[in-house]
């Protein structure tokens, strides 16, 4: 009996150890960094996101869910001839909100993104195991707002009024 409460504490141990991949929303940890490229077209923005790595050859679709992440949670730093942009989503989050943006990064996330410049891949290393990989991403931010409206997450520019 000793032996099978031994082995059963070990077991929870492991178990509470696991990586925060599988966090919500606040508990994530996302490195990466943006900055503005300059003005996109109407309604999008389009930014460079320098996304931070232990591999060289970062996939581009953790930059796509970093830019898009930086448009509804950070907000946008102003450079090149663009104004600096708020973030859509302010305060904190609650359990619904939390769980409705897991579920939107695992793929709804890609259907805000205008385009990915080809070529604009730069790979900068920072560290002995870390890089640095910067992508040119356009993120369209008025589609983006409405989806987060007519969710329910973000209140209407109008609805103040």
């Amino acid at each position: 009996m000793r032996k099978f409460l031994l082995l059963a504490a070990f077991m929870l141990l492991l178990h509470s150890c696991g990586s925060t991949s599988r966090t919500g929303m606040e508990g994530q940890t996302w490195s990466y960094e943006t900055e503005s490229v300059g003005v996109g077209s109407d309604g999008t923005y389009s930014l460079r996101v320098w996304s931070y790595s232990r591999k060289p050859d970062l996939p581009v679709e953790t930059a796509k869910r970093n830019a898009v992440h930086a448009v509804i949670f950070r907000g946008i730093p102003g450079g090149h001839s663009a104004a600096a942009q708020p973030p859509l989503v302010t305060g904190k989050l609650t359990p619904e909100d939390s769980l409705f943006f897991e579920n939107f990064f695992r793929a709804d996330y890609q259907r805000f993104i205008g385009s990915t410049a080809a070529g604009s891949v730069q790979v900068i290393q920072t560290g002995r195991r870390e890089y640095k990989t910067g992508y040119t991403i356009s993120v369209a931010k008025d589609n983006l707002r409405r989806y987060l409206e007519d969710s329910g997450i973000i209140r209407s520019l109008s609805s103040g009024f």
